[in-house]
Parts: C-alpha cells; structure tokens; sequence
C-alpha cells in the first residue's frame, strides 16, 4: 500500500468526504446515523484528531478520535470510528490508521486509546488484539442500540461490543509498533477451552456447550470462523451466539481476566477462532 498518504484533515470540503465515507462503509441509507461535518470540525480542534487515508488523492479510509477523561487515568483518546471503503479493506489500511492514532498519542503524551469492536467478528479480534496488542477487560450490552439503517448489516441483533483499551505505553504495544514484538502460538498454550462449537447438517457453526471455571488462569473462547455468513443465513443463530458469548464474556471478565490475544488456528476441521483471556496481562 504504498500510494496511501494519512493525513489530519481540518477543513469543512475533507469532513464532507468523512461523511460520505461513512454511508458507504457502514451502508447507511441517509445521513441519520452519520457523525456531521460540524461536529468533526469540533472536535478536532479541541484536542481531538480526524485521519483520513488517500490513494491517488481518493479517500479510502478514515479515523476519528476524541477526548477522554476519567479520575483515575486522566486523559485518555477514544476512537470512536474507524472505517475503510469496501474496496480497500484487507489491505492493511486500517493498520496505517491505527498507527497514526498511535503516533498521535505518543506526540501529546497520551497514555490510552480506547474503542469498541464486535467481539464475534474475527477479523477486528485479529487486528485489535493480535496485531496492535490491544486489551479487553469490559464488555458492553447493545451498546449503540438498534440501528435504524435497513441496510446496515447487522440490523435485528444487539449491538454488544467489547470496550477496548490500547495502553499506548506497555511493552506489548511498544514493541508491535516497532516490529520487535515475537508473536506467539496461542494454541500450544495450557489453557482450557470453555466452549463447544460444532457444526451441523446446514453446514454453520453453532455454540452447543459452555462451561466456567473460574480458578484458571488462561481460558479460550471459540467464536465463529465467519460470523457475518451465519447473520446473513439465519438471525436466530445469530443471536444465539450473540446472547451465550454474552454471558461467557461477562462471566470472565467479571472474574478478573481480560483477552489479552486471538488467533485463527489451521485444524483439520476449519479454521479455528480462539479469544485467549487471561488473568495476566503481558
């Protein structure tokens, strides 16, 4: 990808081309659920940050970030969209995002970015937690509510999503940014997987069991290999996935682990989507 330029975008015509960005990567049929130029241009000049990724001077991608404060950690960056037009995706856009996000934490001494992801789709778990070593120890219920966009498509499920913290300052981060960071297997690790995933005569993955253990200190959680395909085949067992991740999540979490890293493991069954959680934070 080395005709994509990221910039910081500052004028009212770029925020425009955000919105636009927005309709299409996230199939929105009108403006309604789109954050609005005025708003953008708000934010990013009090203290927040609105990026834009250009090929040829197109816009293919976009990231946008606000301020946060709590108490206990002061101020901290949230992230709260990030987006790539369907015909740059998996080409490693959303990384060269993610790593100008990173870089503008480090020029203002920023400590923290957090964001929210669907915890049953894989490849944000790959991106989020594997590739830029990002943490997960809250999980959120229908967080941004049902979405009024017909044509958006994950319409007619709750809109559960893990709240992400990228401790911009620890070594697992540090050390991916850098590309020193030595990737492990996760699936030679002693760990127990709480989970029972089989497929059935229709051929779509389906969770039949789980378990909880809560004196482990590292457990797998199995999601879908493509839980899109299952959402667009059948709602039911869509959301059946949806409420049981639900309460294994909330279960673990409330015990104190936290995913620390995923991995798609090669069987000869298919492809394996693990979540590892852990009550140790590397």
């Amino acid at each position: 990808m080395s005709n994509i330029i990221i910039k910081t975008l500052h004028s009212n015509e770029e925020f425009e081309g955000v919105v636009e960005l927005q309709k299409i990567v996230w199939k929105l049929s009108d403006y309604q659920d789109c954050v609005p130029p005025h708003l953008l241009l708000a934010v990013s000049i009090s203290g927040g940050a609105v990026l834009g990724a250009y090929d040829n001077n197109i816009l293919v991608g976009m990231g946008f970030l606000m301020t946060g404060y709590s108490q206990e950690e002061g101020l901290y960056y949230h992230s709260h969209f990030l987006g790539i037009h369907p015909d740059w995706q998996h080409k490693g856009v959303g990384l060269m995002l993610k790593k100008a996000q990173y870089e503008k934490a480090v020029s203002m001494g920023v400590k923290k970015i957090t964001w929210t992801f669907d915890p049953l789709l894989g490849p944000n778990a790959q991106l989020n937690i594997r590739k830029l070593g990002a943490i997960v120890r809250q999980y959120k219920l229908n967080f941004y509510g049902e979405t009024k966009s017909v044509n958006n498509p994950m319409v007619g499920i709750p809109s559960d999503r893990f709240w992400v913290e990228w401790l911009i300052d620890t070594p697992r981060v540090i050390n991916r940014m850098n590309g020193t960071y030595v990737f492990k297997d996760i699936s030679v690790l002693s760990a127990r997987q709480v989970n029972t995933v089989r497929c059935d005569d229709s051929g779509f993955q389906q969770m039949q069991s789980f378990d909880k253990y809560p004196d482990e200190n590292n457990i797998f959680i199995e999601i879908p290999e493509d839980f899109q395909k299952i959402f667009d085949k059948d709602i039911d067992r869509a959301i059946d996935w949806r409420l049981k991740t639900r309460e294994l999540f909330q279960y673990y979490f409330k015990e104190g682990f936290a995913a620390v890293d995923f991995q798609t493991i090669q069987t000869i069954e298919g492809n394996k989507n693990i979540y590892l959680l852990s009550k140790t934070i590397e």
